[in-house]
């Protein structure tokens, strides 16, 4: 009787000292809010030392893409409410998920830093507009963007949620690849042959491929 109380506290132990460790519905909600609100801070922060610094603008989208930006809450709505069935992830790969996540946002702030003056949450090209090509910006043309995807696969690996990655893969991701190819537009109209020459040298979204 004794040993099997024993085995009975060890069994239970392990179980304890699994849940500790697993990547959690609430801990995925809070890394993915958390990580998103934080964007979003510096991001209009960001826009707002931007405008008072730099030139008029000349050129600006207002179509479709210039509008994706206020859809950005839906993507959190899921990964908080879990709706539908899930995968049975692994729970290392929920691990990589939730760094993923962190990573993601960290890159993309990364980005909007390098990009200073210059950034903006509206698509457009102002007077003394400059193509910045340093940071993360060697490795993509796109490096927000490419941090974001990150941020979103993170969060898609995380919860293994169907809807989730079926809307990141069939709403997100077409939504930033649209914003960054009228990016690509804006800049090839401002920069001309400089832009074709670092577009040949580095990649648009995925660094090396």
């Amino acid at each position: 009787m004794a040993r099997e109380s024993s085995g009975q506290q060890q069994t239970a132990a392990r179980s304890e000292d699994y849940e500790y460790w697993s990547v959690t519905p609430s801990t995925v909600t809070f890394l993915s809010v958390a990580s998103a609100v934080t964007f979003m801070v510096v991001a209009q922060v960001s826009r707002a030392r931007g405008l008072a610094r730099r030139g008029e603008t000349l050129a600006r989208s207002r179509g479709l893409a210039h509008y994706i930006a206020y859809f950005f809450v839906v993507p959190y709505l899921v990964i908080g409410a879990r709706p539908g069935p899930e995968l049975d992830i692994a729970e290392p790969l929920r691990w990589v998920g939730a760094v993923g996540i962190v990573a993601g946002v960290a890159f993309s702030l990364w980005s909007i830093a390098a990009l200073g003056r210059h950034y903006d949450l509206e698509l457009e090209i102002h007077r003394d507009h400059e193509l910045v090509r340093t940071g993360p910006y060697r490795f993509v043309r796109h490096p927000v963007y490419t941090g974001l995807g990150l941020h979103f696969a993170g969060a898609c690996l995380a919860t293994g949620n169907l809807l989730l990655i079926a809307g990141t893969l069939l709403v997100t991701y077409p939504a930033l690849y649209l914003r960054a190819k009228i990016e690509e537009r804006l800049l090839r109209e401002r920069f001309g042959a400089t832009y074709d020459e670092y577009a040949r040298r580095v990649r648009m979204l995925v660094p090396f491929l």
